[in-house]
């Protein structure tokens, strides 16, 4: 966790966003005592396994599905949702 004064803020400002952008917590004091907590923006913790993802598990298709095909595909598909 990093910390800067309400003057290095004033002054510094692009450095500190820089800080907070690379996902830092930054104190902003004023003499000596926390002022403010500059935080990043909140962000999903949950990892994204895309090994699963219909773009890797899609099979390929030889030739053009009817209507009637692509209707049972989507529907199994959205089954395993």
């Amino acid at each position: 966790m990093k910390s800067a004064t309400v003057r290095e803020l004033r002054n510094d400002y692009s450095k500190v966003l820089g800080w907070v952008a690379m996902g830092e917590e930054v104190l902003v004091t004023r003499r000596g005592k926390v002022v403010a907590r500059v935080l990043p923006p909140a962000t999903s913790a949950q990892k994204c396994d895309w090994t699963a993802s219909a773009a890797f598990t899609r099979q390929t298709w030889s030739r053009k599905l009817s209507a009637k095909e692509s209707t049972e595909a989507l529907a199994e598909s959205k089954s395993r949702w």
